[in-house]
């Protein structure tokens, strides 16, 4: 049995922790880029501020309206500047400060800058008036990198930790994955070799049944054998002796009706004796071998079925091993005896032949088909044809061979396949010529 809950709670652990895992990674992620906003914001700050210097200058210098302009504009676009880095760093406590003394300085330096457009405006600008200005704008330039430093290098420090933190997580992540897929292989070898156990456990079982199957099958020819022999020997004997009697009885009672009934039922009993003596196991299949057991069957079969058998024999089909012969020959009879008791036909075909290292057994009826339930059980477990079919399936399949069976509502076909193992023989055979149709009465 499987171990359902071990690797259900590992899937379940598993998956929190890669969760857990990539979240952190996640903010681990939006916290570095968020730095880098800051410190991008910053630069873009510090060179906006400069931009500003210089257009301030260049106006001074050429008195252009255009550069006045422009510097306003690019003041305008320090004050945003400064407030999107008061909006990044909202929930660092010492950057607002700084934020704050920055915002002043900037002010400041924007106010001068002004100041010395304004003198340039005014055409009051010399060198003595912007001096003073100058100096101004100096000493808060200098403030204003006093204070972006610090920010800057406390924003290097959490870029620092939080790359540190991102690394952090991408390592846990990579050995909760590796652990993951470590005992997750783990898990899967277990299972698989409790499957394998389990199959091979179940293969025993089967091939235990199969060969207890082949044993009983076994046992019962050798039970049908002995009966045959016995009723041959002991029942046959006894009713021979009977028949002598009573035809000794019959020279002394002359023309006695009672005496002659008694004579032929001592015939009939005889007969039937032997037909069943043969019928339980062929003399013929021993004796002859299988091609004149298939000859003798057929020809008995449709004496007593009225059915019309068509029997063809392949020239120069040499003798085969015990077991192949009595598997062919009792795979014959099941098949016949169905033919006569399931498809209501009138007609068969019978044919023996090889092919290669195969021995073909073809048998072909002209009457009912099978259902298609009863035929996809039967070719998919050998279930639904009853005892017989399913003895017949066993025995082929000990010997390595095969059973197909096709069946249309005009008649089915049965063919055995099987391994032509010859027998060895000092004396060949002597056979008779094949028989190509038997009729029955």
């Amino acid at each position: 049995m499987l171990f359902s809950p071990p690797p259900l709670s590992f899937l379940l652990l598993t998956s929190c922790a890669v969760y857990f895992a990539f979240r952190r990674l996640q903010d681990s992620e939006q916290w570095v880029l968020h730095t880098l906003d800051v410190q991008h914001s910053i630069d873009y700050f510090s060179a906006t501020v400069g931009r500003a210097g210089r257009l301030r200058a260049e106006y001074i210098d050429s008195g252009n309206p255009a550069i006045l302009s422009r510097q306003r504009e690019t003041a305008a676009e320090v004050r945003g500047a400064l407030s999107t880095i008061q909006r990044l760093t909202a929930d660092n406590v010492s950057q607002q400060a700084n934020c704050q003394k920055l915002a002043q300085i900037t002010e400041n330096r924007l106010r001068l800058m002004d100041q010395a457009m304004d003198l340039k405006r005014s055409g009051k600008s010399t060198l003595a008036s912007q001096v003073p200005v100058n100096r101004e704008m100096m000493a808060a330039a200098d403030s204003s990198e006093t204070v972006i430093r610090p920010m800057e290098d406390d924003e290097q420090r959490l870029l620092s930790e939080r790359q540190k933190r991102e690394n952090t997580s991408f390592v846990i992540i990579g050995v909760v994955l590796l652990t993951s897929m470590f005992m997750a292989l783990l898990f899967f070898l277990l299972h698989h070799q409790i499957i394998m156990d389990q199959v091979q456990e179940r293969m025993r079982a089967e091939n235990a049944q199969r060969n207890l199957s082949a044993r009983l099958l076994t046992i019962q020819d050798e039970e049908r054998r002995k009966f045959a022999r016995e009723l041959h020997d002991s029942v046959g004997q006894h009713l021979a002796a009977i028949k002598m009697g009573v035809s000794m009885l019959e020279r002394k009672l002359s023309g006695d009706p009672i005496v002659k009934d008694c004579l032929k039922l001592a015939d009939d009993a005889i007969a039937e004796t032997r037909t069943i003596s043969h019928l339980l196991h062929p003399p013929l299949l021993d004796e002859a071998g299988l091609n004149s057991a298939i000859r003798w069957f057929v020809e008995g079969f449709a004496k007593r079925s009225g059915i019309e058998v068509n029997l063809h024999i392949q020239d120069g089909i040499p003798r085969f091993d015990d077991s192949t012969e009595l598997v062919l020959f009792r795979a014959l009879q099941e098949c016949l005896t169905n033919v006569h008791r399931h498809s209501g036909a009138q007609k068969a075909d019978v044919s023996l032949a090889t092919s290669g290292n195969e021995v073909l057994l073809s048998v072909r009826d002209h009457g009912d088909g099978l259902s298609a339930d009863v035929l996809q059980s039967l070719k998919r477990d050998g279930n639904g044809g009853g005892v017989g079919l399913a003895g017949m399936i066993e025995r082929i399949r000990e010997i390595g061979g095969e059973l197909e069976i096709n069946s249309k509502n005009y008649g089915t076909a049965v063919t055995v396949r099987v391994p032509a193992i010859r027998r060895p023989q000092s004396n060949p055979e002597v056979l008779p010529m094949p028989i190509s149709e038997v009729r029955g009465s």
